[in-house]
């Protein structure tokens, strides 16, 4: 739930005790006949007190009540925009520690697995070494050869290389295939044996948003068919991307086992996925059937971001 829903959320929850001791109070009022009441205690004081000097007083207090309470949902207006400030500088800075930490791994790790694989092969080729030397050296080739491929996996997921060069409509097509070309290779899914089919579908230009929100949408699908791979035991994928007029929105579904809403405790992918649509100002829904009884049907990932918040972000 984003901060912007908890804020209405208890601005309903405000309003409701108002109605509820509105009535109670009226309850009680028509019960004792408190007017009349009222008005007989009253004609005790009429030559001291004039009651009718009560009403501008009673309105004067019930501005000021008003404007109090206009002045705390303008202060609350204010906090939330500071925290969705900060919540996104705090992904900023690990979006840069992520690209910090994939140059450092392709720059230093990645060129000493280099020299690694071509001192192994230079002795593989040495006709002086024995053959156990030369064994012992195409083992050292191939875990290094396996170092480099993981390295390079590591990379792309700290840093996806495509969404720097190519934007956000190419490095989501670049991610659905590499789930793909894995899923049809290593058959990721345990239950069945057919591999897991992903299904991506974009509509509208999703290339003209900043670096901020291109990341957001790259990072929010990218957990979510993690997530899928992991848990899901899913068989189909779809991924829809809709860029409308006044709103981005994004829908994940899969036909996988889902998982109980109620009990399954918010883990780290999906606290992350809802921490960068609040600071994006949207809302992220997700729905599984499995929480209603209704069988495997799966779960769905709906997010919604406001173009207004994008364009703002984009200033």
């Amino acid at each position: 739930m984003t901060s912007q829903k908890i804020y209405w959320r208890k601005v309903a929850l405000d309003s409701l005790w108002v109605i509820v001791a509105f009535l109670s109070v009226y309850a009680i009022s028509s019960h004792y006949n408190f007017s009349d009441n009222f008005y007989t205690w009253a004609r005790q004081y009429e030559q001291s007190v004039d009651v009718d000097e009560w009403l501008p007083a009673l309105l004067a207090s019930l501005v000021a009540m008003l404007w109090f309470a206009k002045r705390r949902i303008n202060e609350c207006r204010i906090l939330i925009k500071k925290n969705h400030a900060l919540l996104q500088r705090v992904l900023e800075v690990q979006e840069s520690e992520r690209k910090r930490i994939a140059r450092d791994l392709h720059d230093d790790l990645g060129q000493y697995l280099s020299a690694i694989n071509a001192q192994a092969s230079s002795l593989m080729m040495d006709n002086d070494c024995s053959v156990s030397a030369k064994l012992t050296a195409e083992r050292i080739v191939s875990s290094a050869s396996h170092a480099f491929h993981a390295t390079h996996h590591l990379i792309r997921a700290l840093r996806p290389v495509a969404l720097d060069d190519l934007g956000l409509a190419a490095a989501l097509e670049h991610l659905v295939d590499s789930w793909r070309s894995l899923s049809s290779v290593s058959n990721m899914n345990v239950t069945s044996q057919n591999p897991t089919s992903y299904h991506l579908n974009i509509r509208g230009n999703i290339d003209q948003f900043n670096e901020t929100i291109n990341i957001a949408v790259f990072r929010v699908v990218q957990e979510a068919l993690n997530n899928v791979s992991k848990h899901a035991q899913a068989t189909r994928v779809f991924i829809h991307i809709h860029n409308q007029p006044n709103c981005l929105s994004i829908e994940i579904k899969d036909d996988g086992v889902g998982f109980n809403l109620s009990k399954q405790s918010s883990g780290y992918g999906l606290q992350g996925m809802a921490e960068r649509i609040d600071a994006l100002g949207g809302d992220l829904t997700i729905t599984s059937q499995a929480d209603v009884n209704q069988g495997n049907t799966g779960t769905k990932i709906y997010v919604q971001i406001n173009t207004v918040t994008l364009n703002e972000l984009a200033q």
